[in-house]
């Protein structure tokens, strides 16, 4: 498996500390160094144009260098569909049941692919291609099918991508010099390349729903409205300690946490922080998660002395009430759901009583309202690299819940997407289209098979293992229903 010296939050997140006490308290520099060449207008003149030299026809272009070799009577069948990162750094898209299996890398180019990432609409999929070590990096997307290549070189190989909800363009999250992250953005039909946003360590955002800027919570110590083009609004000059900030549309809601008076709120405002309405108070280091179809926010805080490497918490938890006073903070160490527009939280783990909980690792929404989540029930030697801990998944469907199965995540799974998981949750869904299933990659303890499986949530059927690979993400739609293959 491929050193993982970029990849991963873990690796990425301010030397391993978030908060703002970790970072230090000095800003850190967050100018954008102009990466644009200059280009000399060609010189006024009175002479005659010259007659033109007929041009030559066009030398035919060569397949682009990486994409797959696709068999010409290949059968493109529509529908949700899984991209699976391979142990070797290969990209394949298939049905939910591991069919119709279409690789869109080739292995003897030499790059290891990763981050795979549906398009809101299902159509492409984007995914970062290194040379390594410390070779050439470009950003690629194709349809499911592999048509409609596209290859945007870059200069730092990115951690994170996420589509914005027109489908055309990419953010990047990537580790640069000096210790700092850099927002970027690559217009994928365009002939922009790449365009440096903004800079800080750590670094979490969310695009807005106009697709052309983000709301932004840098250093620990700015939380700001960042446009591509034009100069930054500051939303709040004191955020709480928190990760990553939420955007919603229908109606427009920002969602984020800020402090006043020495208190930390969860709050939630219109588009330029009109409007804002605490939700919750809490004392800590907050995690959530938003889910526009249920009108509903999934809340976790921890203690900040442990944030953000969730693979060294080990804090006590307690059973606690079932409902808590949405006056008072919010208990720690305790998985909680609420609505979008305030009233009392509801603690969905560990449950009330003398039962044995677990730290909660990471939480994902589906489509359809459900919350999944991941209980580190033996967190083996704490080196996420290592392949030793032991998750368990656990599930609400709204109205029940219900426990899934117990594994061995694989190293890219636990390092590469929990850590950052409600950063990710905005641009990765492990859940099917239609909640029935949910997928995740590893190791089962009993029998030792390891690769992609899909648990169907709410029934006692074994998870099904449907295809080798290291993590796997499904379309957020039909893939391919936006528009006709090109091959």
């Amino acid at each position: 498996m491929r050193p993982r010296p970029l990849i991963g939050f873990v690796a990425a997140l301010c030397a391993g500390a978030v908060v703002a006490a970790a970072c230090g308290s000095t800003p850190i520099d967050v100018s954008v160094p102009d990466l644009d060449d200059a280009t000399p207008e060609a010189a006024e003149t009175d002479e005659p144009a010259p007659t033109p030299t007929p041009r030559p026809e066009p030398t035919p272009t060569p397949e682009p260098v990486g994409r797959a070799d696709i068999p010409e009577d290949t059968e493109f069948e529509q529908g949700p569909r899984l991209a699976v990162q391979t142990a070797d750094g290969q990209l394949v898209t298939m049905l939910g049941d591991g069919s119709n299996a279409i690789p869109l890398t080739d292995p003897d180019e030499g790059r290891f692919n990763h981050s795979p990432r549906w398009s809101d609409d299902g159509n492409r999929v984007a995914w970062v291609a290194a040379e390594p070590p410390g070779g050439a990096v470009s950003l690629r997307s194709s349809r499911f099918d592999g048509s409609a290549w596209g290859d945007v070189a870059l200069r730092d190989e990115p951690f994170h991508l996420e589509w914005d909800v027109s489908g055309s363009q990419v953010a990047t999250l990537s580790s640069i010099p000096g210790g700092r992250l850099e927002l970027g953005v690559i217009d994928i039909d365009g002939d922009l390349g790449y365009r440096p946003i903004d800079q800080g360590a750590p670094y979490w955002f969310a695009w807005n729903t106009d697709a052309d800027g983000f709301l932004v919570n840098a250093n620990g110590l700015r939380l700001d409205l960042v446009p591509i083009d034009g100069p930054s609004q500051v939303l709040e000059q004191n955020p709480g300690r928190f990760q990553a900030p939420s955007w919603l549309n229908d109606p427009t809601q920002l969602i984020y946490a800020d402090r006043q008076d020495g208190q930390e709120f969860l709050v939630v405002a219109g588009a330029e922080g009109s409007g804002r309405r605490a939700l919750i108070s809490y004392d800590g280091y907050l995690q959530f998660s938003a889910s526009a179809e249920s009108g509903l926010l999934a809340l976790h805080v921890i203690d900040p002395s442990l944030a953000p490497i969730p693979d060294v918490i080990t804090a006590s938890f307690q059973p606690g009430p079932e409902i808590v006073d949405a006056t008072d903070p919010i208990p720690r160490n305790q998985l909680t759901i609420m609505a979008l527009f305030g009233g009392d939280p509801f603690v969905l783990y560990p449950p009330p009583g003398d039962f044995p909980s677990f730290p909660v690792r990471a939480f994902w929404w589906s489509s359809d309202g459900q919350l999944a989540w991941i209980l580190e029930t033996d967190p083996g030697d704490r080196d996420c690299a290592s392949e030793t801990a032991r998750w368990r998944l656990q599930f609400w469907t709204g109205t029940d819940f219900v426990d899934g199965p117990t594994f061995v995540p694989t190293a890219t799974f636990a390092c590469d997407y929990v850590p950052g998981f409600d950063q990710l949750d905005q641009s990765v869904s492990f859940w099917s289209p239609d909640g029935t299933l949910f997928t995740y990659a590893g190791i089962d303890p009993l029998t030792g098979e390891r690769g992609i499986w899909n648990h169907q949530v709410g029934t006692f059927l074994d998870p099904a293992l449907v295809a080798e690979g290291e993590i796997a993400v499904w379309s957020p739609q039909n893939a391919g229903s936006a528009a006709a293959s090109a091959l």
